[in-house]
């Protein structure tokens, strides 16, 4: 019997960053995935698993909007070749910059809308998104955009549910602080009206915020106000990185070769599948659920 696969959209952080960013992720989170929901069978009795690819990758890749505009101005102020050490600088500050700009903003909203719908398969009604760094940021912008904005559900205008959140190395808590409240200055006015976070839709969907606590981007999420304690399910610390960077900022660019992060992904993603496709449900897909949360204390 032939599966819809889950929906996989994963996003990239700042940096220039290949076409093939998360190649190695993909390989290592369908691995953990398969084991999770041959783990799943044997403990629920589920239907035997066939699909050869259960889950269908998505790549965000919205670096080359910014490389083209940064080679513009590195060809403006520099005669010759840039020095490496300014072109890091640019390449990661300037990306926090040009994103405030509204015409870079919808070019790579257009991007991740134009991917979205050339590569979705509808079938299993199901869309998780993995989002590192600033594409935590720009994927909270890109769902708000064509959710709460537009009094619209994800479905509505793509055909699948937006099912998991899983944020990596997430630094949207700082953009709290640049929230407009209308009135006079206060520090907690501020942060309060920082109040329309996007959401799951899946009844069953987590939101769970990754961070290492090494990784001075990364931060936790649920603790910003009220509304961010109800839409996020979980901040889970997590340890990334090698012997040279797991203790300390470099860890940020390592989110996607750490096999704790996938794991957790993949844990979620098998009872998934497993509910769409292969009968988990009732107090079974509860018990599963539960697993899930004691597994990690959230």
């Amino acid at each position: 019997m032939p599966y819809e696969p889950l929906n996989i959209l994963i996003i990239h952080g700042m940096g220039d960053q290949p076409k093939d960013f998360s190649r190695g992720f993909q390989k290592e989170l369908l691995a953990k995935f398969k084991t999770a929901l041959d783990d799943l069978a044997k403990d629920y009795s589920l239907s035997k698993f066939t699909a050869l690819e259960p889950l269908n990758f998505i790549p965000g890749w919205w670096a080359p909007v910014m490389n083209v505009t940064q080679k513009e101005l590195e060809k403006r102020i520099y005669k010759k070749k840039i020095p490496f050490l300014r072109e890091f600088g640019m390449s990661f500050m300037g990306d926090v910059v040009a994103y405030q700009g509204r015409p870079v903003y919808n070019e790579i909203h257009r991007v991740l809308a134009e991917s979205l719908r050339a590569r979705l398969k509808t079938g299993s009604g199901h869309l998780t998104i993995l989002a590192h760094s600033l594409g935590s940021v720009i994927a909270s912008d890109f769902v708000y955009d064509h959710t709460i904005k537009i009094g619209k559900t994800f479905k509505d205008g793509f055909g699948v549910a937006f099912s998991n959140f899983f944020t990596l190395g997430s630094p949207l808590v700082l953009y709290a602080m640049r929230s407009s409240h209308p009135d006079e200055f206060s520090p907690a006015k501020v942060l309060d009206h920082f109040d329309r976070p996007v959401r799951v839709e899946s009844e069953n969907g987590f939101w769970l915020n990754l961070f290492d606590d090494d990784d001075i981007i990364g931060y936790p999420i649920k603790r910003i106000n009220r509304f961010y304690q109800e839409a996020v399910t979980a901040d889970l610390a997590v340890d990334v990185g090698d012997l040279l960077t797991r203790w300390n900022p470099l860890s940020h660019a390592y989110y996607w070769d750490n096999g704790g992060a996938s794991k957790i992904i993949a844990g979620k993603l098998a009872v998934d599948f497993a509910a769409i496709h292969l009968g988990l449900s009732g107090r079974d897909l509860k018990e599963a659920l539960a697993r899930c949360r004691k597994r990690y204390n959230f």
